[in-house]
């Protein structure tokens, strides 16, 4: 990218006019930082533009693509001061132009906001000392025998001793050879010296070998806690290693090393830059613990976070979140950080069959027998109520993980309750249904009537698109994250990654959006894809909206946050089997670019 900077004056042959531009100065606080600053500006058109409406940078000969309510394209912006200035056409921007202004010839190449995250975990910063056990494309495992062989790898590269515990993530049982979950046996094996412990790739379950399990006490006597199940041998009640939602509090592991101040910093910068690779300029950090918000409150007042971070604090601190409101201020963006909602885990992951249905799966579910096997709440109807309630009368916005139908129900319930007791109906609220994954026809028009907003999770289409339809059947795998009739019932809507469950790859995501092919190469529900438009502007301007800053991010338009990415190609005009292989060339947050591709 070309950049090209104007430097000198245009002599018109007046001396009265360049007298006058060569002392005419006035102070302007405002202006890079305040000081003394030209009063003025002669610009090629033949006119004096003003010190306070020069650009700091200029963008021309682009394809800028706004994401206002029309969706107007534009070839250039301007910045000043980190807000977009003006776009127009390349001679009105070129107005805006001083002497000490940057000029980037974009080339024809596109531009748009920069992608708002829906939802993910910011703060999982890769999950630190843990093997990768995920599947291709993401990652290599195909069986379990690969599982093994990573984890000692992981073992070997690591120095782990005997008597030290092995964590890994990622593993998926229905992209494993065997189309099962392992078991402590298959762990044991390898491992007698060790407690390991390997993380489904949903997050909602987990396999412990016999060392672990022995640790925590978890036996044939152990009985399931409430919201979990500890899965036995068939026809014993010996644990199989596999460890169902809340069981897995169980496992008591040792605690972690705590890092040094300088390596949690570096480890906050290193994964600002991976979602600043990807376009992403606001990020979230779903359930994030009090240690978590205290950290980030560290980076932000030392000057750490450089992308807007909308943390969620789980919804078991309420009582302490709430106690003390100079500590947790809600609301308030504040040197790129802000505590946005709560959040609530209602129930489990579809394709681990731990999500939570009206209508049984329709093949077996691990730890369930019988025909009416339909997923696990991880909460009580009265203690879903209390919460929303709480995050109510606080004026907080509630957030609830909710995959299944039946979690879903229970989430319109609480609401419908909290309404109830506080005598209000207020749709304004903008209560968002993370993942809403399996949500009904009817229910979306209960979104609608009390203003609900889900955040769709359109990758499960690809990842997962094929179990579904096998484990629910086409009527309910089709209807994953319907999108297109959501848009159609004008319910507002945003989309997500759920990173790590996939990866942060905002444009994959669209893709997944608009194609809505699977593993397999089936489309699942062809009615429910977006045009590429419709999935952008889940990303960006759906974004802010969830957090209640469309007034100042999610489209470039005049006086809002110089957020924008510079893509290889433009996803509006693709191929759409082809933007999935955009790649975001420049990463801008507030007019600096804090990305850029080599």
């Amino acid at each position: 990218m070309k950049i090209m900077k104007k430097k000198g004056f245009i002599f018109f042959g007046f001396a009265a006019i360049i007298l006058l531009l060569s002392f005419a100065y006035r102070f302007d606080s405002g202006a890079r930082g305040g000081g003394f600053v030209p009063a003025g500006e002669i610009d090629p058109a033949g006119g004096i533009v003003p010190a306070g409406e020069q650009a700091d940078k200029i963008f021309i000969n682009g394809r800028i693509i706004t994401m206002d309510a029309a969706n107007t394209v534009v070839q250039a912006l301007a910045i000043r001061q980190g807000h977009i200035l003006e776009v127009g056409t390349n001679a009105q921007i070129n107005k805006l132009k001083g002497k000490e202004t940057e000029v980037i010839d974009l080339k024809g190449r596109t531009v748009l906001p920069g992608f708002i995250d829906g939802h993910s975990h910011f703060m999982g910063l890769g999950r630190g000392k843990t093997a990768d056990l995920q599947a291709p494309p993401v990652g290599t495992v195909r069986n379990i025998s690969d599982i093994i062989a990573e984890l000692q790898r992981f073992k070997t590269k690591n120095n782990i001793g005997d008597g030290e515990w092995i964590n890994a993530f990622g593993y998926d049982q229905d992209q494993l050879e065997e189309k099962r979950h392992p078991t402590k046996r298959d762990l044991d094996a390898a491992f007698p010296n060790n407690p390991v412990v390997i993380q489904h790739v949903s997050g909602h379950m987990g396999v412990a070998n016999s060392y672990a399990l022995r640790l925590s006490g978890i036996d044939s006597t152990t009985k399931d806690p409430a919201g979990g199940t500890i899965v036995r041998f068939p026809g014993t009640r010996e644990p199989t290693g596999l460890l169902q939602e809340h069981a897995g509090y169980l496992l008591k592991r040792e605690a972690n090393k705590k890092p040094t101040w300088e390596e949690e910093v570096q480890a906050i910068k290193d994964q600002q830059q991976l979602y600043a690779s990807y376009g992403v300029t606001t990020a979230q950090d779903g359930y994030t613990s009090l240690e978590n918000i205290d950290l980030l409150k560290r980076a932000a007042a030392e000057g750490v976070l450089y992308i807007d971070i909308e943390t969620l604090p789980g919804a078991a601190f309420q009582d302490k979140l709430f106690a003390d409101t100079v500590k947790y201020k809600f609301g308030i963006l504040d040197h790129h950080l802000k505590l946005e909602g709560t959040k609530l885990i209602a129930d489990g992951s579809p394709q681990g069959r731990t999500a939570y249905f009206t209508r049984p799966y329709l093949v077996d579910v691990p730890g369930c027998t019988g025909d009416d096997c339909r997923g696990i709440p991880t909460v009580t109807q009265d203690q879903f109520n209390e919460i929303v309630l709480k995050d109510f009368r606080h004026h907080i916005q509630s957030f609830a993980h909710c995959n299944g139908d039946a979690t879903i129900d229970m989430y319109i319930k609480a609401v419908e309750n909290a309404n109830k007791v506080l005598g209000t109906a207020d749709t304004g609220r903008r209560t968002v249904v993370i993942h809403s994954q399996f949500v009904r026809d009817d229910q979306l028009d209960k979104y609608k009537e009390l203003g609900l907003l889900p955040s769709f999770f359109t990758n499960h289409t690809f990842f997962w698109g094929d179990v579904h339809v096998r484990n629910l059947g086409k009527d309910r795998g089709d209807f994953e994250s319907p999108t297109k009739s959501a848009l159609k019932k004008g319910i507002l809507f945003t989309n997500h990654t759920d990173y790590g469950v996939t990866p942060i790859n905002q444009l994959f995501l669209l893709w997944t959006s608009v194609n809505r092919l699977s593993r397999s190469g089936q489309v699942i529900g062809p009615e429910q894809r977006l045009t590429p438009e419709e999935g952008i502007r889940a990303i960006t301007i759906n974004g802010a909206y969830e957090y209640f800053e469309e007034k100042t991010k999610g489209s470039l338009e005049k006086g809002k946050l110089a957020d924008l990415i510079v893509l290889s190609d433009d996803p509006t005009t693709v191929d759409p089997l082809k933007i999935k292989d955009i790649v975001v060339l420049e990463t801008i947050k507030e007019g600096k670019t804090i990305f850029k591709r080599n």
